[in-house]
């Protein structure tokens, strides 16, 4: 006789029944009284097949019920009640999606398609090779590497040839450096960043540009005025952040080779591999080297000086179920020599036999990047930051000697998830900043000797709250409170707000303040390299500014095809600024507050700049793009308000490129008109009255350089030849006083335009995927 067990008996029934209820379409969840969304998220990326996503974001939109993916990319989602639901997928480094679900839909497949990092940007049109995020407040230009290959791009300070918002040019006629400009001030009023990291801070201000190879760029982006709070109180022009290519989505294996006809040779190469599922590492070298004295307008001195740089870099990244990790070590070496073409170091060194420079330069640095991604809530993180920076320098400029130290450690902690629903989020997070400077100048000739000894520890907070309750209008707001070891608390508000007025037309305004310490000596190679005695009237402290911007982008449609026109207008007030005073200097130049004793503590300085640019694509594979801008910028020097010296009035950018089909060829040319700046006031003694007598103002012409260049490209390598500075168009006499260049009228600091002329290059790239 057999013995059936009621409670077992019940428990079959139930699973039977559950079995054929799923038959007709339904859940096992059902039963309960709840639904359930059952899917797996995957991943595309061009030239790949599709992978499973393990971590991704899903959530129900406008609600607080969401999860990660496990394993396989699976994940199952609880239904919201009341309410036709929509599903958001998300995942660092591809496309977000929204999905409408159906009431009867029970599972669901969704596949994101690979961007270049940028997730929190929904482009839906066809995107260029230089785009702006259409979601974020924050009016941000993406570079990808296709607008990279519009020139040699040799390092990031080649990068914006092609850039209507970004000038380049050199800071003197001697060094070779080169110094952007953002919004009519000088790049160390812009916050540069690799990969969210601070970078090119303090001594490497002026060189680092040279030091950030091209051909490893993936993006750069660019925003004006300042920036998100997360990143620091430094922003106060705006930010530029640039990504190098990542291990685990990198070519296997990649090559290149470019050369031009003024001596420079550059080799750059990187390898990646993937170390099973979840660790990947990669390698990339570089090497560049000037060999080749060049004196093209006979004064005597080198246009560029001999180099040699090696730039070695390491990373790894680790991506989990739960945490993704990335780290890496980079190490620099580079060594700079110029001045007269005679010069002898061994002979003439600390001489006045001849005039030479010399820049040896050592520079380690590391990162380390975590986040934990796996929450129940959507939008939820919680990440960590380090970099560490160790930065030699020792240099000397005709009889002046100068070298330096610089140590910085960054840590930032932040945690980000949502209150209530996706519509509000926030980011709260600390942070601390160490900086330990040791700057020595001598200067022989006037028997003077400037010491700087400094050590910054800044730890800070803060708090940012986004509201988004549509897709017209977002606000993001920022708070953050710093504390200086001597000059106590350092108070950050910004504001970004985005409104889209129609489906077209689109409002950004922003407003906040920033801050930064300057390092005087090597921000300004004027100093160090003039014959003049250097007197600091004011210690330098901080410097403090606000800015105020609007930005106007609006969708086109010109001759049948879509365009897009921006327009922008920022404004910069300096509440505290180091003025380095070079009108009319005879035998000193000096150093002072703008609101210190020499402008009788009432200075005023302020930048304001008007940008138009106007993209479009009149035929498929033809991109054109106008620009133009206008800068005014003032600033007292001893009491009187002055136009800012070497700062551009205007700027015209013409940018043509053609891209033929299945992209073999490519054909670019770029145009830019630059406009007037006002030269340094120049004083000379009058023998006879015995009284200085000062010249009248001068301003330095309007001039035009062209660029050009074809690309041919095969299946794994492409070949390029190009020209710069078609028309070889340069600058008379940009060292004032080359012949006597131990005398205190020498300066080398008066370049306003071009010191090479043309520049015909050659390069070859190799890839393999």
């Amino acid at each position: 006789m057999i013995t059936l067990n009621k409670k077992k008996l019940k428990q079959a029934a139930i699973i039977l029944f559950a079995c054929l209820v799923s038959v007709a379409g339904f859940s096992q969840e059902d039963l309960t009284g709840e639904r359930y969304l059952h899917g797996y998220v995957y991943g595309l990326e061009e030239g790949k097949k599709k992978e499973a996503l393990i971590g991704a974001n899903v959530y129900w939109l406008g609600t607080n019920l969401g999860i990660a993916t496990i394993k396989k990319g699976e994940f199952k989602l609880k239904f919201p009640k009341n309410m036709v639901p929509k599903l958001v997928v998300s995942f660092i480094g591809y496309q977000s999606d929204t999905i409408e679900i159906s009431s009867g839909q029970r599972d669901i497949e969704v596949t994101l398609l690979a961007t270049i990092n940028l997730e929190e940007y929904e482009v839906k049109e066809k995107r260029g090779s230089t785009f702006y995020g259409k979601t974020s407040p924050i009016a941000t230009q993406i570079i990808t590497n296709k607008e990279l290959t519009k020139a040699a791009c040799c390092n990031l300070s080649e990068s914006f040839e092609t850039n209507a918002s970004v000038d380049v040019s050199y800071a003197d006629a001697v060094t070779g450096a080169k110094q952007i400009e953002l919004l009519g001030l000088s790049g160390i009023y812009t916050q540069m960043q690799f990969e969210n990291t601070p970078e090119m801070r303090g001594l490497a201000g002026i060189y680092g540009l040279t030091f950030v190879p091209g051909p490893w760029l993936e993006s750069i982006s660019i925003s004006k005025g300042t920036a998100s709070v997360r990143n620091g109180f430094e922003s106060i022009t705006g930010q530029i952040n640039y990504e190098y290519k990542k291990p685990d989505t990198a070519e296997k294996f990649y090559f290149n080779l470019i050369g031009n006809n003024l001596g420079r040779a550059e080799v750059n190469s990187y390898s990646a591999w993937k170390l099973g599922p979840r660790w990947s590492t990669m390698l990339l070298a570089h090497a560049n080297k000037y060999s080749k004295k060049i004196d093209l307008n006979d004064d005597s001195f080198m246009d560029l000086p001999i180099s040699t740089q090696f730039n070695l870099f390491n990373r790894w990244k680790y991506r989990g179920t739960k945490i993704v990790t990335q780290f890496g070590v980079n190490y620099i070496s580079e060594q700079k020599n110029g001045g007269q073409i005679d010069f002898n170091e061994k002979l003439d060194k600390g001489t006045e036999n001849s005039y030479g420079i010399g820049i040896d330069t050592r520079r380690l640095s590391a990162f380390w990047k975590a986040g934990l991604l796996s929450f129940e809530k959507p939008n939820t993180s919680l990440a960590m930051i380090h970099s560490f920076q160790h930065h030699e320098q020792n240099s000397y400029y005709g009889l002046n000697d100068f070298k330096a130290k610089q140590t910085s450690w960054y840590s930032n902690l932040m945690f980000q998830s949502i209150i209530g629903n996706t519509s509000n989020t926030y980011t709260i997070g600390l942070s601390i900043v160490y900086d330990d400077y040791d700057e020595l100048l001598k200067q022989p000739k006037t028997h003077n000797e400037v010491l700087f000894k400094r050590q910054d520890i800044i730890p800070g907070a803060f708090f940012e709250y986004t509201y988004k309750p549509s897709d017209k209008f977002a606000v993001i707001a920022g708070l953050r409170d710093d504390y200086h070891n001597h000059f106590g608390n350092l108070f950050t508000p910004r504001l970004h707000i985005r409104y889209r007025l129609t489906e077209k037309l689109t409002f950004r305004a922003s407003a906040g303040k920033g801050y930064r310490f300057p390092s005087v000596l090597t921000e300004q190679p004027g100093l160090l390299l003039s014959n003049k005695e250097v007197f600091f009237y004011d210690e330098p402290t901080y410097e403090e500014a606000w800015n105020y911007g609007l930005f106007i982008s609006q969708d086109l449609l010109l001759f049948g095809r879509n365009a897009l026109l921006n327009l922008d207008f920022y404004r910069t007030d300096f509440l505290r600024q180091m003025i380095v005073d070079m009108d009319g200097c005879v035998s000193m130049m000096f150093a002072y507050e703008l609101n210190g004793m020499k402008n009788f503590y009432n200075g005023k300085s302020f930048a304001n700049s008007a940008q138009a640019e106007l993209r479009l694509e009149p035929i498929e594979g033809f991109d054109l793009l106008l620009a133009y801008r206008i800068n005014d910028v003032k600033t007292t020097y001893s009491g009187e308000l002055r136009e800012k010296l070497m700062t551009k009035r205007t700027k015209a950018l013409l940018n043509i490129s053609y891209i033929t089909s299945w992209e073999k060829w490519q054909f670019d040319y770029t145009l830019q008109q630059n406009g007037k700046s006002r030269l340094p006031l120049q004083v000379v003694y009058d023998d006879v009255l015995q009284e200085y007598d000062t010249f009248p103002q001068e301003f330095s012409p309007l001039f035009i350089i062209m660029n050009a260049q074809v690309t041919r490209r095969f299946k794994n390598w492409e070949v390029y030849a190009g020209i710069e500075n078609l028309t070889n168009f340069t600058q008379d006499n940009p060292i004032e006083y080359f012949d006597e260049p131990f005398s205190l009228k020498f300066d080398a600091t008066r370049t306003w335009g071009p010191v090479l002329g043309r520049k015909v290059y050659l390069g070859l790239k190799m890839n393999l995927f």
